[in-house]
């Protein structure tokens, strides 16, 4: 950590004194004969702390959201002292150089109105998760970014943001004032700015680090106090520091760097000492297994055994294990001390042989009695399976047998989706053997996951399938089979005559609704009974319903 802020410190000092220079080759009269100059110098200087800040921003930003905000500031940022440049390189009067000119000055807002929108997205995302991404309802605030840059790219047209004198032959930004769009333009950054410094500091209230989320609050504050004095064009302010571009990118920039080596955007900065502390034994390599970073407690191992601890574990000396993974551009190496674990191994081997020896025919006889009540349980649950999916399995043996005689493809892929809506009830409803044998109480979520499965079968088939589920909590594991078993019932007297199939499972009172509706043709009237109801209506569609009375327990 202390060569970490030992680099920090560095970093921030090369930085101030490159800001320094580039304010001193500003002031007025120090070198009056190399203004030119030294003026590109001044941009020269920003844009290479600009394209190395943003460079940066790829390699220690680790939320995928906040690094492309940042890094798109960044470019911002370039792009504009770029313009800048370009537009007081050109002096030539001649009326092309001057719309050039202009049009460049127009590019300014480019980067004056989204770098404070791209920061206020910053801001929002400060404290939040790795993955975390901000709200849909926020993409809102590009529309008066937007509408507000294309008002100054087409001012030409209604001169709503700048004014020029009406007996100027040429429009410059030597003479112009200002619109009612200008004003609202410069309102809109100001807002921009207030919403990242009030976000800020209601961050203050949630974080661990009340006090440090006020200090890139300061570098917001003092930008919004500059603008107001630089658009009331106060002189003090102007003849200090009157280049907006500088401060303004200088500012922001600021700010999110505070924002960072505070800890409020996640950031990879320490990982290097953290890596280095550790008290495993790890180790990073390029895909060659040249060791390019290791830990204090890493041993030198040779790249032959590292190529073999990517295929699996490898065992080093003094009990020492090797393992390995992949990760991008290269692999990791870390050793653990197996020694403990191998020495109580071998405690609890010579325990096991001692007891096999003392015990190991009660432990057989044992085992034994075990493997048979096992085995005579599973027969038993078996021959319930048999018993209760006797016909279906009945009927897939006879479709195997047509599908083999079956004269075109047609008919054996009917018959091949009809096997698999049965198939499919066979493997849930042994499902239900077994969980009600277990429980005699099964969560209503079974439920739909079994008639899901079946449906997700018979829509295959071509059969549009509906399914609502309202039934919720516990359900007797008896009920939810005979539920299912009247679903298959109506599902195979249909597969040949059906469209169209509506489920729906829901608690009435003390008893509990299974409704099906289907558009097939086949006769349901012989399902009628205490529990089971066959409605057939004018439509030709028919309406089944299987009640169970759950006996006013609730369930």
């Amino acid at each position: 950590m202390i060569k970490s802020n030992k680099k920090t410190v560095c970093t921030g000092s090369i930085v101030a004194v490159l800001v320094l220079i580039a304010y001193i080759c500003r002031i007025p009269g120090l070198l009056p004969s190399y203004s030119r100059e030294t003026g590109i110098l001044r941009a020269f200087i920003y844009i290479c702390l600009y394209i190395s800040w943003g460079i940066s921003m790829r390699s220690r930003i680790i939320q995928p959201g906040v690094r492309r905000y940042m890094t798109t500031i960044a470019f911002l940022m370039v792009f504009w002292f770029t313009v800048r440049t370009v537009k007081y390189l050109l002096n030539s009067v001649d009326f092309v150089t001057v719309l050039i000119r202009r049009y460049l000055w127009y590019m300014f807002y480019l980067p004056m109105l989204f770098i404070p929108l791209l920061s206020v997205f910053v801001a929002f995302s400060i404290g939040t998760p790795e993955n975390y991404r901000l709200p849909k309802k926020t993409v809102l605030l590009y529309s008066p970014t937007t509408v507000f840059f294309l008002f100054v790219m087409t001012n030409d047209l209604h001169r709503l943001v700048f004014t020029f004198p009406k007996d100027a032959v040429l429009w410059t930004d030597n003479d112009y004032g200002y619109n009612i769009v200008y004003y609202l333009l410069a309102a809109w950054m100001f807002i921009c700015g207030i919403i990242m410094l009030v976000e800020m500091c209601r961050k203050r209230r949630v974080s661990g680090k009340r006090r440090l989320i006020l200090l890139p609050c300061i570098p917001i504050a003092v930008l919004i106090i500059y603008l107001i004095l630089y658009f009331l064009d106060i002189k003090w302010v102007l003849f200090i520091d009157g280049d907006l571009t500088a401060v303004m990118c200088f500012m922001y920039a600021l700010t999110l760097e505070i924002c960072i080596q505070c800890g409020f955007i996640q950031a990879n900065t320490h990982y290097m000492e953290l890596f280095d502390a550790s008290t495993v034994g790890a180790q990073i390599t390029d895909e060659a297994y040249n060791v390019l970073f290791a830990s204090k407690m890493a041993k030198s191992i040779d790249a032959e055994t590292l190529r073999q601890a990517q295929q699996g574990p490898v065992m080093l000396n003094e009990g020492v294990r090797l393992s390995g993974a992949p990760i991008q551009g290269g692999h990791v190496f870390w050793t653990e001390d197996m020694s403990p674990l191998l020495k109580a191994l071998d405690e609890l081997k010579d325990a096991k042989e001692n007891l096999e020896d003392s015990n190991g025919i009660l432990e057989e006889e044992h085992a034994l009695k075990i493997r048979e009540a096992h085995i005579a349980e599973q027969e038993r649950i078996y021959n319930v399976i048999q018993r209760d999916t006797a016909r279906q399995i009945r009927i897939i043996d006879e479709m195997i047998e047509q599908v083999e005689t079956a004269d075109t493809d047609e008919e054996r892929t009917r018959l091949l989706y009809k096997m698999l809506v049965i198939g499919a009830y066979l493997k849930r409803r042994s499902n239900l053997v077994f969980l009600a044998d277990k429980y005699s109480m099964l969560d209503a979520t079974e439920l739909a996951l079994t008639i899901g499965e079946s449906i997700d079968n018979l829509e295959a088939c071509g059969i549009s399938c509906g399914f609502c589920m309202e039934l919720t909590g516990a359900v007797l594991s008896v009920h939810m089979i005979s539920m299912y078993d009247f679903f298959e019932e109506v599902t195979e007297r249909s597969l040949d005559s059906m469209d169209t199939m509506m489920i729906h499972a829901v608690r009435v009172k003390d008893s509990i609704l299974l409704k099906i509706e289907t558009d097939s043709s086949a006769e349901f009237s012989d399902l009628v009974s205490e529990t089971t109801a066959a409605e057939k209506d004018e439509d030709g569609e028919w309406r089944l319903t299987l009640r169970l009375d759950t006996g006013g327990d609730g369930r």
